[in-house]
């Protein structure tokens, strides 16, 4: 896989360093373009492809963050990381203002560079891993929103599914009610061969114990009172497509060691019949409850377990990932108000806040829930306070939206706007995360490396939830 790194440096010294240690690396290959000034660094983005950009912060002819600002406008996927001689949370509050990705200190090692290198192809892989899921729904709003984050557990996910995707192993996806499983699982079956098959759903927690037998597996005619027919069974009705088990954890542990058998075998026998029948169906599984700790209990079989999480993942609760709400938010406001043919132009600020500040336990179909609320009950073109959930309003301090068209409760229905305060709090975990480091996690002494009193930093803690 070619990648291809720009250093923009008036000092040869630093670009030699770039070039040294980016030549060091044995995978991927990387193509390294140099430039000493913004307007020949400006003139490679404009002429060649780039993967990643290396920009000083003070140039001959102006500042790196002017190049900063023409990433953004051209290809804003495109990281671009600014050096800087002057080390300071201002500083790098005004580079992730401009939309920089990260920035290096002088002076800096090969190592550093190579570290910044590989986690950049690393986010990239993911995102093209995730974009094979992500593509496949594209007619599907929700979906298509669900796929978008910035947060690293869930491109994580996103990139073992979409590299899953083109195999036939079985799946399990774990997780919160809420997290979108479901979306998920149907994203995995349309990115892969079996895309033009059926997806059946089997709600496992919905089957009465002495039904699911028959609803998994099939029946005989006269296997059972009310038997008056042969019946198919959920995986013979999958064959060549996808079968999902939402909610496995519900499963009865004497229909357990039958599922083992078919998804070890590929056959299943029908209730009142001794003869198995074969079935070719991929098997994706989900559950809210902790299988581990249910086979410590004996509540779920082992082998079942290791025979079902042959690939397994855990999508994080949306308390987790925090930084994606902003682009959830706008894309389920975009999606309900072209739904529902209404005319939103965005969010008021105490709106805004509230939406940021709340903790779902429901998780996104809250969210999902409470933006369709909110888009009905619009008496205008903003989203005010009065349209959100009550348990929203009282949960969220500091949310008051008095309908003065006060200069902080203007719409701001720009998609910049949620994802620089997302970056912005997640660069803030990353530099209160390396002053613990640096003062072996005594707060006293990391308040002093931020310059911010301890009180205040251990209020920062809670907020960014780093307790």
């Amino acid at each position: 896989m070619p990648y291809t790194v720009l250093a923009v440096d008036d000092d040869p010294v630093q670009l030699e360093l770039i070039e040294t240690a980016c030549s060091a690396l044995e995978e991927p290959h990387i193509t390294v373009l140099t430039a000493g000034t913004v307007t020949e660094g400006i003139k490679f983005c404009d002429e060649r492809t780039v993967d990643l950009v290396f920009a000083d912060h003070f140039l001959p002819d102006g500042s790196g963050l002017l190049l900063v600002d023409h990433m953004r406008v051209r290809n804003p996927d495109v990281p671009v990381v600014v050096i800087t001689a002057r080390e300071s949370i201002s500083a790098a509050v005004e580079f992730m203002k401009h939309g920089a990705d990260d920035y290096l200190s002088k002076p800096f090692t090969g190592m550093e560079i190579q570290r910044i290198v590989l986690r950049s192809v690393r986010r990239r892989q993911e995102q093209q891993e995730a974009d094979t899921l992500g593509v496949v729904l594209e007619e599907e709003s929700e979906g298509t929103v669900l796929l978008q984050s910035l947060n690293p557990r869930m491109r994580s996910v996103t990139s073992i599914l979409g590299r899953a995707a083109g195999g036939t192993a079985t799946v399990l996806i774990e997780g919160e009610s809420g997290t979108g499983k479901e979306v998920l699982a149907r994203a995995l079956h349309k990115a892969g061969p079996r895309k033009d098959g059926p997806f059946v759903v089997v709600n496992c927690a919905a089957l009465p114990e002495s039904l699911i037998e028959a609803e998994l597996f099939g029946a005989k005619k006269g296997a059972y009172t009310g038997a008056t027919e042969n019946r198919i069974g959920r995986f013979q009705e999958a064959h060549g497509g996808t079968v999902f088990l939402d909610e496995l954890g519900e499963i009865p542990l004497s229909v357990q060691v039958k599922l083992l058998r078919a998804l070890q075998f590929r056959q299943v026998e029908p209730v009142g019949s001794n003869t198995p029948v074969a079935f070719d169906a991929r098997i994706v599984a989900a559950t809210n409850r902790n299988l581990s700790e249910m086979v410590e209990s004996g509540e779920f079989r082992e082998d079942l377990f290791y025979r079902v999480r042959v690939i397994g993942v855990e999508v994080p609760p949306l308390r987790e990932r925090t930084e994606d709400i902003p682009l959830l938010l706008d894309g389920f406001l975009q999606h309900f108000a072209r739904l529902n043919g209404k005319a939103i132009d965005g969010l008021s600020q105490p709106a805004r806040r509230c939406f940021l500040s709340y903790h779902y336990p429901g998780n996104i179909r809250e969210l999902e829930n409470s933006v369709e609320r909110a888009v009905v009950l619009a008496r205008g073109n903003v989203i005010r306070e009065c349209d959100l959930p009550p348990q929203m309003q009282l949960s969220a301090s500091g949310c008051a939206d008095d309908g003065l068209s006060e200069p902080e409760q203007q719409p701001d229905g720009e998609h910049g706007i949620g994802v620089l305060d997302a970056r912005l709090r997640e660069l803030e975990r990353t530099l209160i995360r390396q002053a613990l480091e640096e003062a072996n996690h005594n707060k006293s002494a990391a308040a002093r490396l931020l310059g911010i009193g301890e009180r205040r930093l251990r209020s920062r803690l809670e907020r960014l939830d780093l307790t």
